[in-house]
This record gives C-alpha cells, sequence and structure tokens, in this order.
C-alpha cells in the first residue's frame, strides 16, 4: 500500500497540533461578507471575523470549497507522495463540500480518493480524520480506516445552545428555529446534529437549563458507553468554554483532557457567537 493523506475542511475545527500530528491537508471553506470573499481561518482568523461580524451591516454567508480548490489540494497530496486520499468533510445535508470534494476526484489523475460524508461538523469530524489516522499508522488498511471512521459516525453526538436565534433563522438551516424565534419570551435553543441536518431540539428559558440539557442529551445518547473523546465548542467565548470543560469533565468522570475548540468563522455564521456546547464519541 502506498501512502494515504488524509484531508478535511475547516468546519472541523482540527485543533492545530492534530493537523501536524497526522499531516492532514485542510481546505478552507469560504465566508463573504458583503462583496468580500475570505478562506475560513486561512485570511480570516476566529478573532477578525468576530470583528467583523460586530460591525457588519447585513449578515455574513459561507459557501463550500470550489471542485478547483479540493483539485489543488489533491495535487498538494499526490505532490506529497500519497496515491490514495481519504477525506472527510462537512454534512452533505447542510454544504455542498462533498460534491465539490467528489467532482475533483475526477479532474486528478494518479490518485484514488474517498470522499466521507460526515454527516455532522465540528469536533466529531476531526475524530473521525484522527481514528482514520491512528489505524492506518498501526499498518491498518484504507478499508480499515474507513471502517474506523464510520465506527465514530455512528456513535458521536454534538447538541449546543445558542444565544442568538437571529443567525439560526438568516442562515435557514436549522430545523425548528423559527419554532424558536416564535415563543412569548426569549429562550435558548438547543441544536442538535440530526441525521446530517441541524435541528432545534429543545429550548429551555435560561443558559444554565440550557446547559444541562445539553450534557444531559449527550448522556442520553452515549448510553453509559465508554467515552473515546470529550470536548466543548463554543463562539467567541473561551473563558466560558474552559470553565465548561471543567464541569463536563465532572458529569461524564472523563479522566482524558476535555478539547476546548471555538466553532470558527464558517460555523459561526450559522450559530453565532455565544454558542456553547458539547461533543464527544464512544465505542
Amino acid at each position: 500500500m502506498g501512502r494515504v493523506a488524509l484531508m478535511t475542511d475547516t468546519t472541523s475545527n482540527m485543533p492545530e497540533a492534530w493537523v501536524k500530528e497526522y499531516d492532514v491537508i485542510v481546505v478552507p471553506v469560504y465566508v463573504t461578507f458583503g462583496n468580500e470573499s475570505f478562506r475560513d481561518y486561512v485570511d480570516l482568523p476566529p478573532a477578525e471575523f468576530y470583528r467583523r461580524l460586530a460591525e457588519a451591516d447585513e449578515m455574513p454567508k459561507t459557501s463550500q470549497p470550489t471542485p478547483n480548490d479540493f483539485a489543488e489540494a489533491y495535487r498538494e497530496a499526490k505532490a506529497r507522495g500519497a496515491d490514495t486520499i481519504i477525506g472527510v468533510y462537512v454534512t452533505a445535508k447542510a454544504s455542498g463540500t462533498c460534491a465539490s470534494a467528489q467532482m475533483a476526484a475526477e479532474m486528478v489523475e494518479g490518485v484514488d480518493v474517498h470522499v466521507v460524508d460526515s454527516a455532522t461538523t465540528s469536533l466529531p469530524m476531526s475524530w473521525m480524520v484522527v481514528e482514520a489516522g491512528r489505524v492506518l499508522r498501526a499498518g491498518g488498511s484504507v478499508e480499515d480506516a474507513l471502517a474506523a471512521i464510520e465506527q465514530v459516525k455512528a456513535h458521536n453526538a454534538l447538541v449546543f445552545t445558542v444565544t442568538e436565534v437571529e443567525h439560526l433563522l438568516h442562515s435557514g438551516r436549522t430545523v425548528g428555529a423559527e419554532r424558536a424565534a416564535k415563543t412569548p419570551v426569549k429562550v435558548k435553543p438547543i441544536v442538535s446534529l440530526e441525521d446530517g441536518v441541524p435541528q432545534a431540539i429543545a429550548t429551555e428559558r435560561t443558559q444554565k437549563s440550557a446547559l444541562r440539557r445539553v450534557i444531559d442529551v449527550v448522556r442520553e445518547r452515549a448510553k453509559g458507553r465508554k467515552l473515546k473523546g470529550l470536548g466543548v465548542v463554543h463562539g467567541n467565548i473561551p473563558d466560558k468554554a474552559h470553565a465548561f470543560a471543567e464541569e463536563v469533565k465532572s458529569a461524564f468522570g472523563y479522566e482524558g483532557d476535555v478539547v476546548v475548540v471555538d466553532f470558527g468563522p464558517a460555523l459561526a455564521v450559522h450559530f453565532g457567537p455565544g454558542l456553547l456546547g458539547v461533543a464527544a464519541y464512544w465505542e
């Protein structure tokens, strides 16, 4: 077996240490403010995005990487000596990223491309790539790596609460957002990735009760199985996120490190600053 390259997009929120450890090629999504288009993280780091968002007259938008972007990434992988690429991308039910990646596979010769729809986003995507990397490093085959990805797909959760319903409404990608917005009192929607689609699954009156519900939902889905990874996602509130991470670690009795990541520009467009939640995967 030749060299296998791992690839994902910027909505994975993959920590830089993991990118380096598994030599992952990360393809940026686009974020647009008015007539200005930026590559997620590359031209537009989170801090700059949130600054622009606070000053913007209208909501920004996102678009998937183009087939040419992926073709360029495939050529880069090939130049590094890869003859096979495994790419794990944001849910195809909310983005055209997988379609672009698949189209690009026909544009580059001499490399075998496997496009995987993660059916989710953020840390669960990253864990899929990491598990594939671990399998390959241990001498496993491409098929073994793909099976490891499917295992994470079947055993993960991403649940969070948002503070600004306006972003959900403007995005139009979260099922149930309108219902949450029409309540007579201001509520905190709880959003979960359900079969590849963001859905507002519940509402709470306060942030505290919403975060308790987030933990309860993830715990219910794990059903007591041993956690292999636990993380906290947030939208430009790192101090609150790190404090919440301690609460999450205690709630799950988790002995490992809780990974804390910002949702990043491309995801924050759709869910807004101030979001806070839990990502997990289990055996």
